[in-house]
């Protein structure tokens, strides 16, 4: 999860100004466990500070993704965020879009595909496609020959 003193220590020292917004920017991310896309963090960050651009949200957001204390889920239709960086398995839900982290030491390390195959491994990412848990259950109260675009036979 996200350090939230050593990320702002991290911001400070690469000639950043912490403004309020990007605070509240920083704050958001260490307390939340999901993993947002830019207009998510904006819509959040907005309720306390109207001022904000969403601008702002990107410019942080590619900051703290340089600095190395956000990494950046390359996805359709937006891009989202994570401060995990523990091995782990994203979760994703093809119908919600929702992202879960299953922890655990899923892949080989690094040291040893260095070893094997001569390759320096910089960085990993395991993902799985499927249904969460609530999109299985809402889709079993569903009646028969419903469809969500609520015209018939679509």
């Amino acid at each position: 999860m996200l350090d939230l003193e050593k990320v702002i220590s991290a911001f400070q020292e690469a000639g950043f100004r912490l403004t309020p917004q990007r605070r509240a920017i920083l704050d958001y991310l260490a307390s939340s466990d999901v993993h947002p896309n830019a207009q998510q963090i904006f819509q959040a960050v907005k309720k306390t500070h109207p001022d904000i651009s969403l601008a702002t949200i990107y410019n942080t957001l590619g900051t703290l993704v340089q600095l190395g204390h956000l990494k950046m889920l390359e996805l359709e239709p937006d891009n989202r965020y994570e401060t995990n960086f523990t091995q782990h398995i994203n979760l994703i839900c093809t119908i919600c879009g929702n992202i879960q982290d299953l922890e655990g030491d899923f892949t080989i390390s690094p040291a040893e595909v260095l070893h094997q195959l001569g390759f320096q491994v910089q960085d990993s990412r395991l993902e799985y496609y499927g249904v969460c848990p609530d999109c299985q259950a809402r889709s079993k109260e569903k009646p028969p020959g419903s469809s969500d675009s609520g015209a018939p036979g679509t």
